[in-house]
């Protein structure tokens, strides 16, 4: 997950994430808000990642051998 932040011209900053997964397309969210301040705008974007991570993001159970069941 890469987080970022960019001012546009009226001053403010937009919080964009991109979110990658080996063996799955890259999905990038651009100007998910806007904020005064870039620092504002990180803290967002990644919160917002690691939410649609959690969301979106199936994680893969371990498979337990045939004698533990």
């Amino acid at each position: 997950m890469i987080a970022c932040s960019h001012s546009d011209r009226d001053g403010l900053h937009a919080a964009s994430v991109s979110i990658e997964k080996h063996d799955y397309p890259a999905r990038s969210f651009s100007d998910l808000d806007f904020f005064y301040d870039d620092v504002d705008a990180l803290e967002y974007a990644t919160t917002w990642g690691r939410i649609w991570i959690e969301m979106n993001v199936r994680f893969r159970v371990p498979s337990h051998a045939a004698g533990d069941r």
